[in-house]
């Protein structure tokens, strides 16, 4: 798991910092809003125990959009209890363009 998430952190470093340089060429790709529903469920129960939540977010393309906001899942969930891990999982249920 460690190296899983050294893994994540280093491509999301190496994202940082190819955007950075690409920013300064002074191109930029247009963003399209989404909405994202992603759910969150404990994984010994099944997917069906979990709770949804529709997240609007500003992306290139819809891949984008699932991809970053499954990844940024975690940050909006508990991940323990009493100091003691919790089950989690996250899953993308549905996207579609945001008027």
């Amino acid at each position: 798991m460690r190296s899983f998430l050294t893994g994540t952190a280093f491509a999301a470093l190496a994202l940082v910092i190819g955007g950075g340089a690409q920013a300064d060429d002074g191109a930029r790709t247009s963003l399209k809003p989404f909405s994202v529903t992603i759910r969150v469920f404990d994984p010994t129960k099944g997917i069906e125990s979990g709770q949804d939540y529709v997240l609007p977010v500003d992306s290139p393309d819809a891949e984008h959009a699932v991809a970053s906001t499954t990844a940024n899942a975690a940050s909006f969930t508990r991940k323990t209890k009493d100091g003691v891990a919790l089950p989690v999982a996250f899953t993308c249920t549905k996207v579609e363009p945001r008027r």
